[in-house]
C-alpha cells in the first residue's frame, strides 16, 4: 500500500465510516500551503464570572450590559463583571426560556408568562390581552414585540414601542398548513415562523392594524421539531427539522446541511431537550446543537461537522451564548459559570478540555497488511512553563475490529516549550486486514495537526 495521508473527517456515515472530531475542527489552508487542511483544537472556555446560583439558562446584550438569567432570577451583569439581581421569573418551564429586547426593555418569556425590565422596573406583563394568551418566544421586529401563542398557529404582538401594552387584534394566524407554531426567528426584516409541518415568512408591510402578511411565495413545506434550535447563522436561519435533518433557509429554500452520521445521531437523542445557538470566532461560522446525549457543531466556514464535549459529560456545558463586552461569552448548564470563548484557552472553566479524533479505516482489501510506521505531523515545542502541560503527551489508539475495541500504544511527547524538532511517531504496529487509528491530547496546549502519514505494506496472512 505504501506511504499513506491520512484525511482528516467529520463523523460521517456508520457504520461504514468511523471517522470523527471532538473539541477539534478543521482549518482550511491557502491554495499554496503544504497540505489543505490542518486539524486544530476549539475554542476553550476561560471562566469570566458567575451569576447568581445557576444553571445559566439564557443571556442576551442590551443597553451596555449583559441580562442573564441564572437560576430563577434574571441578572443584570456590567462590563466589571458586577451582576445586580432584578427580579425573579419562577421556574423555569421544561420548554426552555426566550429573551429579546425593545428600544426600551429586555422582555423574558418563560412559558407562559413575560417578564420586562426598562431600566428601573422589573414586573410580569399583566395586560389580559396577553395573558389570556400567554406566550412562548419573543423577537423584535420594527418597534413590535412579537409572541408565539402557546398550542396554535397564532403569533401576536405588543402596542409599537410598549411592551406592557396589547390589543386583542394584534395577532394573525399562520394557516397555511393547519399545525401548531413552534419556533419564531426575526432576519432582514422577516419573521420566519416555524411549525411542527412548515414554515411560514412574514413581514410587516403597513397594512392598517396589525401590519404582518405572509410574503409572496413565504411558505416552506418542511417543518421543525423543537424551537429552542432555531439560531441565525451566516444571514440564514438554521434548525431541526422534522425529518431529522438540520437545515438552513436559502431564501424559501430549506437546505440540507446534516450528513447521515449528524442524523442518524439525531434520531436517538431526547429531541424535546434540544437547544441551539450560534457564534464567530476566528473567521468560523459556528452551529451549536446540544441534546442531553451529544453536541453536534456545523463550521459554515467549511460546511465540516465536529462534536464538542465536556469532559466526563456526554455533551458540552456552554449552553447559552451572548457576544458582549467585545467578547464571546457561554453559560452553564450545570453551574452559575460564564465563560470566554478563546483560541489561546485549552481548558474549559478551569478545567480538562480533552480533543480526539478518530480517522478512517484502512482497508487492505481484506489482505492482511503491516503498519510499519505513524507520524502525526504537527506544530511541537507547545509544552506549559509549569504544570500540566510542561511535557505534553499525544495518545494513540488502534482498533482492528471497526472501533469496537482498542489497543493503546504508548504516549508521545509533542515537546517541552521550545523543542520545534520533535517528531511525533510510533514504529512496529502489527497487522491488520482494517484499522482505525485514534489519538487524543488532553494537555492545556496547543494544538495543530498538519498531516497524519502511515507506512503500510500489503502481505499475505
Amino acid at each position: 500500500m505504501g506511504r499513506l495521508s491520512l484525511p482528516f473527517e467529520s463523523y460521517s456515515n456508520p457504520p461504514s465510516s468511523t471517522a470523527k472530531m471532538l473539541n477539534c475542527y478543521i482549518e482550511q489552508l491557502p491554495p499554496d500551503a503544504k497540505t489543505p487542511t490542518l486539524l486544530t483544537r476549539a475554542p476553550g472556555v476561560l471562566a469570566w464570572s458567575t451569576v447568581g446560583n445557576g444553571p445559566i439558562h439564557t443571556m442576551i446584550q442590551a443597553f451596555g450590559y449583559l441580562f442573564v438569567v441564572s437560576g430563577t432570577k434574571l441578572y443584570r451583569v456590567d462590563s466589571n463583571k458586577t451582576a445586580t439581581e432584578l427580579g425573579d421569573i419562577g421556574a423555569v418551564n421544561a420548554t426552555g426560556l426566550d429573551i429579546d429586547r425593545n428600544a426600551t426593555s429586555v422582555v423574558v418569556v418563560n412559558r407562559p408568562n413575560a417578564y420586562y425590565y426598562d431600566g428601573t422596573t422589573f414586573a410580569q406583563i399583566t395586560d389580559s390581552d396577553f395573558t389570556s394568551r400567554g406566550a412562548t418566544d419573543v423577537e423584535f421586529d420594527s418597534n413590535f414585540l412579537l409572541f408565539l401563542e402557546p398550542d396554535s398557529g397564532r403569533f401576536f404582538g405588543s402596542d409599537l414601542g410598549d411592551e406592557t401594552s396589547y390589543d386583542a387584534l394584534n395577532f394573525a394566524t399562520a394557516e397555511a398548513v393547519p399545525d401548531n407554531l413552534v419556533g419564531m426567528k426575526v432576519d432582514h426584516q422577516q419573521v420566519v415562523l416555524l411549525g411542527e409541518e412548515s414554515i411560514e415568512i412574514w413581514q410587516n408591510t403597513g397594512i392598517a392594524g396589525f401590519p404582518y402578511e405572509r410574503v409572496t411565495n413565504g411558505f416552506v413545506e418542511i417543518g421543525c421539531f423543537n424551537g429552542r434550535t432555531v439560531a441565525k447563522l451566516d444571514n440564514s436561519g438554521v434548525w431541526l427539522a422534522n425529518d431529522y435533518t438540520v437545515r438552513r433557509l436559502n431564501g424559501v429554500t430549506p437546505v440540507r446541511i446534516s450528513h447521515h452520521g449528524v442524523e442518524q445521531s439525531i434520531q436517538t437523542a431526547s429531541i424535546a431537550s434540544a437547544r441551539a445557538y450560534s457564534y464567530t470566532r476566528s473567521g468560523h461560522l459556528f452551529y451549536v446543537l446540544t441534546f442531553p446525549e451529544v453536541t453536534w457543531v456545523y463550521d459554515a466556514t467549511t460546511q465540516k461537522w465536529h462534536e464538542r464535549q465536556t469532559y466526563g459529560y456526554n455533551n458540552w456545558h456552554a449552553h447559552c451564548h451572548a457576544q458582549a463586552f467585545g467578547l464571546e461569552l457561554v453559560g452553564s448548564s450545570v453551574s452559575n459559570e460564564i465563560g470566554e470563548l478563546r483560541n489561546d484557552t485549552y481548558t474549559e472553566f478551569s478545567g480538562t478540555q480533552r480533543a480526539h479524533w478518530v480517522y478512517q479505516p484502512i482497508y487492505s482489501e481484506g489482505i492482511t497488511a503491516f503498519h510499519d510506521r505513524l507520524e502525526i505531523v504537527c506544530k511541537t515545542g507547545v509544552g506549559t512553563t509549569s504544570g500540566q502541560g510542561s511535557n505534553p503527551e499525544i495518545m494513540l489508539d488502534y482498533s482492528d475490529d471497526g472501533g469496537i475495541t482498542w489497543v493503546s500504544l504508548p504516549n508521545k511527547s509533542l515537546g517541552p516549550l521550545g523543542q520545534y524538532r520533535k517528531k511525533v511517531e510510533w514504529r512496529a504496529l502489527g497487522s491488520s486486514p482494517q484499522r482505525v487509528y485514534r489519538a487524543a491530547v488532553s494537555d492545556p496546549v496547543e494544538l495543530q495537526i498538519v498531516d497524519t502519514i502511515a507506512d503500510v505494506r500489503g502481505g499475505l496472512v
